[in-house]
């Protein structure tokens, strides 16, 4: 003879063990909310490398202007170093 109830003890442990597997589907170390968070780290590491590589290329450019084109070269040289050559002349504003 079947006891009163014993078909629900085990309807509530598999509730209880399905209830346990959904929590930490969700919720443990590698649940859906921690690839989320991959997800928008893979999203914001994707963004800066396109970045940097847009700041390589325009690096590559200088590079090469540099080595190439004289004219470029002055204009750095005078813009960023403050180098002038020999004949020219400077004129300063008055503040």
């Amino acid at each position: 003879m079947k006891k009163p109830g014993g078909g629900l003890k085990y309807l509530l442990l598999l509730f209880f063990i399905i209830a346990l597997m959904v929590y930490y589907t969700v919720f443990g170390e590698r649940g859906l909310l921690y690839l989320k968070e991959l997800r928008g780290d893979v999203a914001r590491i994707a963004a800066m490398s396109e970045e940097v590589s847009q700041e390589n290329e325009k690096l590559k450019k200088e590079i090469e202007l540099l080595q190439t084109d004289k004219r470029y070269v002055e204009k750095v040289a005078g813009e960023e170093l403050g180098l002038v050559r020999e004949d020219e002349i400077i004129y300063k504003k008055a503040h």
